[in-house]
């Protein structure tokens, strides 16, 4: 479930719309190659932190890669990027929430991002114990309404699938939307530090993303077949379009679960990546780690899809230029079994986990309109 929600999120809420963009052929490739894609290279990270002492991707990538002379260069550096990284995807995750509050309620969008904000974070200050029920919760609310709304949708169809390719150019961003979808670096460390099991590992990060990209598709084909205009968060076009008023308000309460998963996974590993980098208090972290975000929504006026198409971005540059490299230095005088077999030490292979990276991180630049 941490796995499959990670990236559920925001994914599934704003996928809709550039899918809406192309055919089902070319959504069907984006998402079977950005599956494909993210299952070997998070295997590669489920092989990097199963090869480390226990701790955040900071911690393992100072074992693996930042030696020398420039170490502490070098950890400062990434301690940087990946801030900005966890900072962009909890700004999202406030956005989106406080876009749908606002729909339903119609108080102003800077009050519903602060009541968003406050609720989410102080799950957060509460810890993994609240945050592993909410979770749980959270999933089985989410999939029992996106199937919910693919019934509701069979009586009120209003379009047609299209079943073409669409222009390459944006099936490749789709396929940089899926990956971002899919992203779940942060829960398959916490995973990795929880399970010593090899093979439960590999069952865990291969039905996690399944089941995200399952739920994804579905709800993007309930949303272009139900909806008289595919929006920019899925759920207000289509709650919008379906005739019943109980569904405005399950579409809301959808999104703001599914946003509040989210933050609380992703906020849970910003604070302890604080408290490894500062030697900082769990407070004090939890601090710094969510006020600038209702700061950051509160006077930068970017919007959620280009919020996401930066955060894919600089994903892209996390994995390729670190994450890989590190693998590669953990694995490659290891005489144990990897997630990846014979083929996890292969040159070839690392070239094909970098060639998906480059396609992720050059389709962040690819409007989709």
């Amino acid at each position: 479930m941490l796995v499959a929600g990670a990236g559920l999120g925001t994914g599934i809420l704003t996928l809709p719309y550039a899918i809406s963009r192309i055919g089902v052929y070319g959504t069907l490739a984006a998402a079977l190659f950005a599956y494909a894609s993210s299952l070997i290279i998070y295997y590669m990270i489920a092989d990097l932190a199963l090869h480390s002492n226990n701790g955040q991707l900071l911690e393992i990538l100072q074992q693996h890669l930042f030696r020398g002379k420039h170490k502490k260069l070098l950890t400062t550096i990434f301690f940087f990027v990946l801030a900005a990284i966890l900072l962009e995807n909890l700004v999202v995750y406030i956005l989106c929430a406080s876009d749908v509050i606002t729909d339903l309620s119609g108080i102003g969008l800077n009050i519903s991002k602060i009541i968003f904000y406050a609720f989410a974070s102080v799950v957060v200050f509460l810890g993994i114990k609240a945050i592993g029920r909410g979770e749980r919760a959270g999933m089985y609310f989410t999939a029992g309404a996106v199937f919910l709304l693919l019934f509701l949708s069979f009586f009120h169809m209003k379009n047609q699938l299209d079943f073409s390719f669409g222009r390459p150019s944006l099936v490749l961003a789709v396929y940089g939307l899926f990956m971002f979808a899919f992203s779940a670096i942060f829960s398959i460390v916490q995973v990795c530090n929880y399970i010593g099991d090899k093979s439960a590992v590999k069952a865990v990060v291969r039905n996690g993303l399944f089941i995200n990209m399952v739920l994804t598709l579905i709800f993007g084909a309930v949303t272009i077949l139900a909806s008289d205009e595919v929006t920019d968060i899925a759920t207000i076009g289509l709650s919008n379009s379906l005739p019943y008023y109980f569904v405005k308000v399950i579409c809301s309460v959808f999104v703001v679960v599914s946003m509040l998963t989210s933050y609380w996974s992703i906020g849970l590993a910003f604070v302890d990546v604080i408290k490894e980098y500062f030697r900082t208090g769990r407070r004090i972290s939890w601090l710094i780690s969510t006020v600038p975000t209702i700061v950051i929504v509160l006077v930068l006026p970017l919007s959620v899809m280009e919020y996401v198409q930066l955060i894919a971005g600089g994903l892209s540059v996390m994995l390729g230029l670190l994450v890989i490299p590190a693998y590669r230095n953990a694995v490659k005088d290891s005489s144990r079994t990897l997630l990846l077999g014979k083929y996890a030490k292969s040159k070839i292979l690392l070239g094909v986990a970098i060639v998906c990276v480059l396609l992720m991180a050059g389709s962040s630049f690819i409007p989709v309109r």
